[in-house]
């Protein structure tokens, strides 16, 4: 076997062995049809239950990306502090720029009262 043979045969065992369940289900699964196996559903949540659908409101929508956009922000700074020394000046002047790109997006978050709560 050459150096990948293990990785291949292990993938045609996965394969072999999903395709052997999806078989037996077909054959040995019930047969009826249940009434509720179309009908869209979100969750585990019917969308029939007129209890189950609540509403949020936008600043939880708005707060969560925001908490993205800064939590990318912060996972792109670790490693360029990481490696400032060997990128020297024009690292120091695409950090910053990447910076006020961000630092414009939080002024128009706040701008557009993204951040306040009590609206």
């Amino acid at each position: 076997m050459g150096e990948y043979g293990a990785l291949f045969v292990f993938a045609l065992i996965a394969v072999t062995i999903g395709l052997v369940f999806a078989f037996l289900n077909d054959i040995l699964g019930t047969r009826r049809k249940d009434p509720m196996e179309d009908y869209p559903y979100e969750c585990g949540v019917p969308l029939y239950d007129p209890e189950a659908r609540g509403t949020f409101k936008q600043g939880y929508y708005l707060l969560g990306l925001l908490l993205i956009l800064f939590d990318i922000e912060a996972a792109y700074l670790f490693p360029w502090a990481v490696v400032f020394k060997e990128i020297g000046l024009y690292g120091l002047i695409e950090a910053a720029l990447f910076i006020f790109i961000l630092a414009l997006g939080f002024l128009y978050a706040w701008a557009k009262g993204a951040l306040r709560w009590q609206t």
